[in-house]
């Protein structure tokens, strides 16, 4: 039997499959957990714009009578403010928008947004709801390391890429067997485990692939604007052939405006590496971790 032969009908007999396997395995270990974060800081993030807009108190409650102006305002403000001394007043510029008021208390600014109708408080302007995704943000952009851990983001896209392509080899597990690595069956032989690491896997591939590769622009980005301004014949007019690249992006972030559904379905796609790397370890802790304690327990070498 050839090697093209053995790859349809037995592929886990050629040493080309054993060593992606050591290489998937390896990587997986490796990368996993920075996976892991990148997975779930990058789902709770999906609602960043959302988020800022319901939790931020940029708009008045109610519009109910006459809104309080200038010196009034002003005296309202300092009135609400007592314990803090007022730095300034910034009256809103448009109807239904609350002002913005700038404190000082023992020692430090502060900004709260004041309603000018109810002549109350409203809260901070930048409440730790809004800090808490901001932060997980800083964390998925850049590992809170700002320009390097950008491009640490970007190695670390081009060793998910890696894992990504040597899994989709070890995917296929023969002519006779294909069919195991598609849907999660009670009937079949495979645990649970490996049905979803491969299942998972398989239908989740070009999502998979577009969060490596935009990992690996947004590192660096000027291989590919050269590249694009390499396909683009006419460097002075306004177009460039880049819809590709922005639809990626677009893809990367879950950029679905005022379709709150879809940014639900992003959150838990957006776990699919988290469940990879969870139920990938499972696999390899039955296989490896679990038996060499036995072996040591046992006392054999």
């Amino acid at each position: 039997m050839g090697s093209w032969q053995r790859w349809l009908r037995a592929p886990q007999t050629l040493p080309l499959r054993r060593l992606l396997f050591q290489v998937h395995l390896w990587l997986g270990i490796g990368v996993g957990l920075y996976v892991l974060l990148i997975s779930v800081s990058g789902s709770a993030i999906v609602l960043r714009p959302q988020i800022a807009r319901w939790f931020t108190p940029s708009e008045v409650p109610a519009i109910v009578g006459v809104p309080l102006q200038g010196a009034e305002l002003a005296a309202r403000v300092v009135a609400v403010y007592a314990d803090a001394r007022v730095v300034r007043i910034s009256e809103p510029q448009r109807e239904g928008r609350s002002t913005y008021v700038l404190l000082e208390r023992e020692g430090r600014e502060q900004s709260r947004y004041f309603d000018q109708y109810s002549g109350q408080d409203l809260g901070p302007t930048f409440p730790w709801q809004v800090a808490t995704v901001e932060w997980l943000t800083r964390l998925h952009d850049d590992l809170l390391l700002d320009r390097p851990g950008r491009r640490w983001n970007g190695v670390g896209g081009l060793l998910f890429l890696g894992m990504v392509a040597s899994g989709l080899v070890l995917w296929w597990q023969g002519s006779g067997r294909w069919q195991d690595g598609l849907l999660i069956r009670r009937s079949s032989r495979r645990s649970l485990f490996w049905q979803m690491h491969s299942a998972l896997g398989f239908w989740s591939l070009l999502l998979l692939f577009i969060w490596g590769f935009t990992a690996v622009y947004f590192a660096w980005p000027e291989p590919f604007d050269r590249f694009i301004d390499f396909l683009d014949e006419d460097l002075q007019d306004d177009t460039r052939p880049d819809s590709w690249l922005l639809w990626m992006i677009q893809l990367h972030f879950g950029r679905f405006r005022g379709l709150l559904w879809a940014n639900v379905l992003w959150i838990a796609l957006g776990l699919l590496p988290a469940i990879l790397y969870v139920s990938g370890f499972v696999l390899w802790y039955r296989r490896v971790l679990r038996v060499w304690w036995r072996q040591q327990d046992s006392g054999t070498p």
